[in-house]
């Protein structure tokens, strides 16, 4: 017996290399076929279970209905098992070394010639009896020998040389392999930006099947778009669950069986392994359509349609990354971090595996999938992968929030998020440090808040933010006092408290002491620490306050 691991590398870099979002979508849908189609395609060749190839539940099902994806020990005629298959991995448990070799062959070379640019590679682990061997120790030789292949091979880029002379790719910057009449604009494109875009269509359909689902949802099908439908401000949102990475690295916790009953052990190990990779996958998908229902849609000019301002390019696993309204990104990332805990914890098969290998002691376990995401907040023509990268900034710096360094709790849910206002760079750690004033002592930013309900410490929690900003939005409270606080703020913790005593008499009957940090009888903008170091969200509340969809 041998396992099989296909995977992509580079996945991000990949996806996000050009500023065309048709480009980047087609990326996204060939680094789904690879884990997936091509894979189960090739598997069926080489005489494994001939899975119908359908993306979302109808393929789940498959994989987990032993009728079709028969388990590989209990079937003479089945030389293939699929364990997982989903977007840029497959793994899948063959019975011999020949077959296994022609399933990498099969799908390698497919990728390179229907996804040129596109990093994938394929390992074998060594043969193990499974009677007498675990499949979590073949598992680590596989994973082993696929690090040893990566090291070893060159990547994609060195695919595409320049000699001899060839011109540029106007959108890639890739030696070109045609002229593209048509393209916007016109111009020689390179093989890899002409496979994306080739995907493009494909790949939008299958993005907005969980619109569909169950509803009659409709999305843009581009950022442009979304301009038309008037959104004034675009949004990158890239979310990702947490610690989700070790718990299938320690999956083998989770086995009930006697270690002893070697292959009744191997069974178990997989259809956990199988069973809640694909609930992950369709909570993702669950809680991406919650936050669709909680988008308002937005009229066309020609009021014949109503869309929800949502571009999704990557739904899947425990990944998510949309464009969509700069209005309304903030209420759409929270509610799809919530909607992963709440779907997550009714799935037995998620809150079983997260109770027995999940991060934290024993008795604070999560009974839920929990994720961090972070918001990109810019104008409509400033630079795509410029905006993700600030992303994936904010996305990081909201895990840090969420995680416990000392590991005796589960992560929380938390989200970050920045407007940018102006182009001079999305540097998030020069933006934060321009926040510390009082010689670094006072920091004018809450940021990141923590989703998950009952977590987190007062003042940096979503629900505090939402009070802040209910009491601007909904209260009588004059702009320019506010501003005038704003504009304290940048003076120091001291000047910006004796700005709020000069007013606070006067506006109370309006409700400005919802803005207030801890809570004595002058009152203050600020949350005090116990080294002495204060901060607020009052700058956080005032720029979300425009951004509250």
């Amino acid at each position: 017996m041998h396992l099989v691991l296909i995977e992509t590398s580079g996945n991000q870099a990949y996806i996000f290399a050009t500023n065309k979002l048709r480009e980047n979508v087609g990326a996204s849908e060939l680094t789904y076929r690879v884990g997936t189609q091509w894979t189960l395609e090739a598997v069926a060749k080489a005489g494994g279970p001939k899975l119908l190839w359908q993306p979302g539940s109808k393929l789940r099902e498959a994989l987990n209905d032993p009728k079709q994806n028969p388990p590989i020990e209990n079937s003479e005629h089945s030389r293939v098992e699929v364990v997982v298959a989903a977007s840029g991995k497959a793994l899948l448990l063959v019975r011999d070394r020949e077959t296994a070799e022609a399933i990498v062959s099969e799908v390698t070379t497919r990728a390179l010639e229907e996804a040129p640019g596109l990093d994938v590679r394929g390992a074998v682990s060594r043969d193990f009896d499974w009677d007498g061997c675990s499949v979590a120790e073949a598992l680590k030789n596989v994973h082993q020998r696929f690090e040893l292949l990566r090291s070893r091979l060159p990547g994609p880029e060195r695919r595409f040389q320049y000699l001899p002379v060839a011109a540029e790719c106007v959108t890639s910057g890739l030696p070109a392999a045609a002229y593209d009449a048509k393209g916007n604009p016109p111009g020689p494109r390179s093989a890899v930006s002409l496979a994306k875009q080739c995907a493009a269509a494909v790949g939008l359909q299958r993005l907005h099947g969980p619109a569909r689902d169950g509803g009659t949802l409709e999305l843009p099908w581009n950022t442009n778009d979304l301009e038309e439908l008037g959104s004034e401000w675009l949004a990158v949102v890239h979310a990702d669950g947490n610690g989700l990475g070790q718990v299938f690295l320690s999956l083998d916790r989770a086995v009930r069986c006697d270690a002893s009953q070697t292959s009744a052990w191997n069974r178990e190990y997989v259809n956990i392994m199988r069973s809640f990779s694909t609930a992950l996958d369709a909570c993702t998908e669950a809680a991406f359509r919650d936050a669709l229902a909680g988008t308002h849609a937005i009229s066309t000019k020609d009021h014949l349609r109503r869309i929800v301002p949502v571009v999704p390019l990557v739904v899947g696993g425990d990944d998510l990354t949309v464009v969509c309204d700069g209005k309304q990104a903030l209420r759409f990332a929270q509610t799809f971090l919530k909607s992963c805990e709440v779907h997550s914890s009714r799935c037995p098969e998620i809150v079983d595996t997260l109770q027995r290998v999940g991060p934290g002691s024993q008795e604070s376990r999560a009974t839920c999938v929990t994720g961090c995401a972070g918001i990109a907040i810019v104008k409509p023509h400033f630079p795509f992968y410029a905006a993700y990268q600030l992303a994936e900034q904010l996305l990081a710096s909201a895990k840090k929030t969420a995680k416990d360094p000392k590991n005796l709790r589960a992560p929380w849910s938390a989200l970050d998020f920045h407007i940018l206002y102006d182009a001079s760079g999305p540097d998030l750690d020069r933006i934060r440090r321009s926040l510390l004033v009082d010689g670094g002592k006072t920091n004018l930013t809450a940021r990141p808040f923590v989703v998950t309900d009952g977590a987190g410490e007062p003042g940096r929690r979503w629900q505090d933010l939402e009070r802040w900003v209910t009491a601007i939005r909904e209260n009588t409270l004059p702009r320019s006092m506010l501003n005038n606080l704003r504009e304290g703020l940048f003076q120091g913790a001291n000047a910006a408290d004796y700005r709020l005593r000069l007013v606070r008499h006067r506006y109370q009957p309006q409700g400005i002491d919802a803005l207030l940090g801890d809570s004595n009888e002058q009152g203050s903008l600020f949350y005090t620490e116990e080294d002495g170091r204060r901060w607020t969200g009052f700058l956080d509340a005032l720029e979300a306050s425009e951004f509250w969809g």
